[in-house]
């Protein structure tokens, strides 16, 4: 139809409703602006415009104009299909350009063309995607450059540079996760939902409540979105983790990295969900690491079962017994300084005693029975 035939069809069904002609017509001839190359806000106003006048014909659908208010409906919908999809279009093009920087600025109209898109779940979640796709691209690169390369000038230091030292490395692996995911959710959610953030507070509002538990809309696409940029980071860090673990670390490092594993787990699922790629990755290394460590402590005890240490002329503690009550001390030290999330607690450490202490109690009542025979 053309703007002419639209125009005497406005003009027919503005005389018929009483409705302000003169606004509704002036801004219906804008409707070049919803075609226009630049976005701007010419073509938000214009298609807010074309949505009160296609929601305004269910007047005409009650009246004898029916076939008058069906002609403007279906007139109006082609407008508003074609305003969309071309504003899907172009929010995919600025979301390709959310790749090109670590920390990218959302502006304002690109706040507003998503807000727009929200109302057509399908392109919206096109442009989510877009997002996604875009960003795990970016955090990747971020994450192996910070392994590898370190940052601008050789500082900081490439982590790899402490993977001698596997408290250090591993612990800064998280954190830089941690910290990523922090800025990450915070564009995302600006951007899928411009209105739910509007200042620090609310800022920190949302990124300390639990995701599964939220009930706003904008959570699951968050959520689906931050899962994807997050899920290329989970195979480097779980290769160099397992490296870590393999290496045959000490009886307290290995303890150490477990409750290190086990915090970041429960304090990145407080962010991402427990069933984001990452989140499953950290609960599988953790679980890990805790075998690791109850492996050492099994074959620490088992060693000293099978090779019992002699009894001292002075009846003095072995040097082995010493060593166990210096590790059960350090132990218990250790896990009266852990870290503890908001949403975790500290694990039991009972199974922890039992398999320190019962060999060095079997190994000293098989000592006081040798010397009685």
């Amino acid at each position: 139809m053309s703007l002419l035939s639209a125009r005497k069809l406005c003009h027919a069904f503005f005389a018929i409703t009483n409705f302000p002609m003169k606004r509704h017509v002036s801004s219906f001839l804008d409707i070049s602006a919803l075609r226009d190359e630049e976005l701007n806000d010419n073509f938000f106003k214009a298609l807010q415009h074309v949505q009160e006048i296609h929601a305004n014909c269910k007047i005409l659908l009650r009246t004898h104009h029916q076939r008058a208010g069906l002609e403007l409906m279906d007139m109006m919908s082609v407008y508003q299909e074609g305003a969309y999809e071309r504003l899907c279009r172009w929010v995919q093009a600025e979301c390709k350009e959310l790749g090109d920087t670590d920390n990218p600025e959302v502006g304002d109209l690109l706040k507003r063309a998503v807000r727009c898109l929200r109302d057509r779940p399908v392109l919206f979640k096109y442009c989510a995607e877009e997002v996604a796709n875009m960003r795990h691209h970016a955090l990747f690169r971020r994450f192996i450059s910070a392994l590898t390369r370190g940052g601008p000038g050789g500082l900081p230091r490439p982590i790899e540079v402490h993977a001698h030292d596997p408290l250090r490395y591993v612990g800064d692996m998280l954190g830089w996760l941690h910290q990523a995911i922090a800025s990450e959710r915070e564009l995302v959610l600006v951007l899928l939902d411009p209105d739910a953030i509007t200042d620090t507070g609310s800022a920190a509002h949302l990124f300390g409540r639990n995701p599964e538990s939220d009930s706003t809309k904008s959570e699951p696409d968050a959520t689906f979105v931050l899962d994807r940029i997050f899920e290329g980071a989970c195979r480097p860090f779980k290769i160099r983790v397992e490296q870590v673990l393999q290496s045959q670390p000490s009886l307290i490092v290995s303890y150490k990295l477990s409750n290190t594993l086990e915090f970041y787990s429960y304090t990145i699922s407080d962010l991402l969900g427990r069933e984001t790629a990452l989140c499953n990755t950290l609960w599988l290394l953790k679980d890990a690491a805790h075998q690791t460590f109850h492996n050492i402590l099994k074959n620490r005890g088992d060693r000293l079962l099978r090779y019992p240490p002699l009894v001292a002329v002075d009846l003095s503690p072995p040097p082995a017994v010493r060593e166990g009550v210096s590790l059960l001390l350090e132990l218990i030290e250790t896990y009266n300084g852990m870290m503890v999330s908001a949403s975790g607690m500290k694990p039991d450490f009972d199974p922890v005693l039992a398999a320190l202490l019962d060999p060095i109690i079997q190994v000293s009542f098989v000592q006081i029975l040798s010397l009685h025979e």
